[in-house]
């Protein structure tokens, strides 16, 4: 691809509970709370994003809140599966013990010489999840989690698995510039993006529902880089929208034969109207939006979040390290 694709950027599912979607991903997955927003395609939805302690691209989850959808499951040609980083089999061993804590059934895949080690489980809307120890060698994109030991923190994105094979998303992935890698399709960019697959179950397309993963996306860099990307993806064997202005980034979308894809803008990020240190605490509106700011916040239910940095009460500052940086909390 002349115009590459740096790395994952987010992955997105779909959530009927915001509060359920915010405490379980930021207080038991450990993810900072990076963004309170509303979906850019509404102007009364909400749209949550966790991340790492900035909300780097390759750390962010997101999820759009429908009320409204119907439960689902993942079918032929959807994505089955967000796949996230740790770092060692003993982190599979701890997440089992915590989701076990929170109440959440998971399942070790340990026994294949030949497969990734991983952890599977759902999250309380049921999109399922994958802890893989990944072989990237990426730096680390880690939330502060004072009761997450840091040794078994979340690492950032792996990727996707989805319900297809690998000859369908070949061309597809091939144009975008992955590559075969065995039974995978890796990107090799600034941040590597590694995407797996099921059997198909045979079972038609959950898309729209909840628990079955929205999309993952992929950026590519400014505006005109990610305008060269969608030109040139547009070329291949699937059609892509036209860039639309998200605020915090602008972004394309298709469907792939292994769920849907969108190409995005690195930035401008989350920090684009908060300090780093107010991240997740109040509602962050466009200025498109900010009109509707009074009767948002009095219909809307309210969010709090569970892991705020700049309002800890009785929190200790942290001690400065040997390089004079402050320890993460």
């Amino acid at each position: 691809m002349k115009q590459p694709l740096k790395g994952p950027h987010h992955f997105t599912g779909i959530t009927r509970d915001v509060t359920a979607n915010v405490d379980f991903w930021c207080r038991i997955m450990g993810l900072r709370f990076v963004k309170n927003t509303l979906n850019f395609e509404t102007t009364f939805r909400y749209h949550t994003y966790f991340g790492d302690e900035e909300g780097n691209p390759g750390s962010v989850v997101t999820f759009l809140e429908f009320k409204e959808a119907k439960p689902g499951v993942p079918g032929d040609g959807d994505i089955q599966r967000l796949v996230l980083r740790v770092a060692s089999y003993d982190s599979l061993e701890y997440w089992m013990d915590r989701l076990i804590a929170a109440q959440t059934h998971s399942e070790m895949l340990r026994l294949d010489p030949t497969q990734p080690q991983s952890l599977v489980f759902h999250d309380p809307e049921h999109h399922e999840v994958e802890l893989m120890v990944s072989d990237a060698t990426d730096a680390p994109l880690v939330a502060g989690a004072e009761d997450i030991p840091a040794e078994h923190r979340i690492l950032g994105i792996e990727g996707a698995r989805s319900f297809t094979t690998l000859e369908e998303q070949l061309p597809f992935a091939q144009h975008l510039g992955f590559r075969q890698d065995g039974t995978r399709l890796v990107l090799d960019g600034e941040r590597s993006g590694r995407w797996y697959f099921s059997e198909p179950p045979g079972l038609p397309s959950g898309d729209g529902r909840v628990g079955v993963w929205h999309h993952i996306a992929y950026d590519a860099g400014d505006g005109a880089e990610v305008q060269r990307a969608r030109d040139e993806a547009n070329e291949g064997v699937r059609p892509w929208t036209r860039i639309f202005d998200h605020y915090f980034f602008d972004s394309c979308y298709s469907m792939s034969p292994g769920g849907r894809m969108e190409i995005c803008t690195t930035g401008p990020g989350f920090q684009l109207d908060e300090r780093l240190e107010d991240l997740g605490d109040r509602l962050c509106l466009s200025p498109r939006v900010e009109p509707l700011r009074a009767k948002l916040e009095a219909e809307l239910t309210p969010i709090v979040n569970p892991r705020p940095r700049s309002k800890k009460k009785g929190a200790k500052k942290p001690e400065p390290a040997a390089d004079g940086v402050p320890a993460a909390v």
